[in-house]
């Protein structure tokens, strides 16, 4: 029995020998085991938002005018042909705008400094003269009116305000006389013209006062006329033969008027064409200066611009205009060796 306890003593002294303590692995394994929490990085990379994608009906939108542009942007952008065509009309529409607008700024400049009416003056007629119709002579310088222009062409005109009674109906036609006299008195031309109120039936006249009701009872409108009779027709003063009094006479002495004005227009024909000429090409000459200069200066690298966008969107254009350019090339070559031949 001793015998086998000790040969068996040893065995286990090997037996220790030969094995390791380990120490358990369970604390880091429910460790493992445990949700690791996220870095502070990933919480910054969540809390940033996707931008939102646009809305399908401006996406609609875009599209539409993509498809809608694309194809002028093609004829704008074509071979050389098509491009030449393309800026011959532009210069075009160009020269029109520049030619429309020194136009306009010519009938602008005209009406402000150049008015068609050079002397206006009041008429004062004279009712007392017996078996006579009203007169009045307007002296022409007065005032600071300025004198008729030598060689100049002149329509003479009066500007009749009568009331739309029935005495100026009943009377009708009546005849004006004018005559046009030098500082000493003696005649320079003389012309007489008939003249008439616009007929108005009193069915009108009753209707006209009915729809004007309320501007008559405040005073805003009157039962009136203007008739503007033109006496003289192209006259042309002497050098030698100033005008300074004009002489007035109306036939009718029943004739009722509010007031009257005589009208010299200045008729410009010749002087019209030859400014008119010289200002619109002289304004367009300046219009098409500036817009050279604003040409080279913005709008040369706004086109290419535009026509490197278009080759983005639509690549084939560079291949139609190889294509085009290498058929030229070939045209040209053929041309020259038949030539040469």
């Amino acid at each position: 029995m001793d015998t086998y306890s000790e040969s068996e003593a040893p065995s286990e002294n090997t037996n220790s020998d030969n094995y390791q303590v380990v120490p358990s692995l369970d604390g880091h394994e429910s460790s493992s085991l445990q949700p690791q929490e996220p870095l502070a990085s990933e919480l910054a990379i969540e809390d940033v938002e996707e931008p939102l994608p646009p809305h399908p009906i401006i996406v609609f939108l875009l599209k539409a005018i993509k498809v809608i542009l694309l194809p002028f942007c093609k004829i704008f952008f074509a071979p050389a042909a098509q491009r030449t065509f393309v800026k011959t009309t532009i210069m075009s529409l160009t020269l029109s705008c520049i030619v429309a607008t020194s136009i306009v700024a010519y009938i602008l400049f005209y009406n402000q400094y150049i008015p068609p009416i050079t002397h206006i003056q009041p008429i004062w007629f004279n009712y007392g003269l017996q078996n006579a119709g009203p007169q009045a002579i307007v002296d022409i310088l007065a005032g600071n009116s300025v004198a008729l222009k030598h060689e100049q062409v002149y329509d003479v005109s009066i500007q009749l305000h009568v009331p739309t009674s029935d005495t100026n109906f009943d009377i009708g036609n009546f005849m004006i006389d004018i005559e046009l006299q030098t500082k000493n008195g003696s005649s320079i031309l003389r012309s007489s013209r008939p003249a008439i109120l616009r007929y108005q039936s009193r069915t009108q006249r009753v209707m006209r006062v009915f729809a004007k009701a309320i501007p008559l009872l405040v005073g805003l409108s009157e039962e009136s006329q203007v008739i503007t009779p033109k006496l003289i027709d192209n006259f042309i003063e002497s050098k030698h033969q100033a005008v300074n009094k004009v002489n007035i006479l109306v036939s009718n002495p029943m004739i009722q008027i509010y007031d009257a004005k005589l009208l010299i227009l200045a008729n410009f024909r010749g002087l019209r064409i030859i400014t008119g000429l010289v200002f619109i090409i002289t304004f367009s000459t300046i219009e098409f200066i500036f817009a050279t200069i604003a040409w080279k200066g913005f709008g040369e690298r706004l086109w290419l611009r535009l026509y490197q966008f278009m080759i983005d969107q639509d690549p084939t254009i560079v291949g139609d205009q190889t294509e085009d350019i290498a058929s030229e090339q070939q045209s040209s070559t053929e041309m020259s060796s038949v030539k040469s031949d």
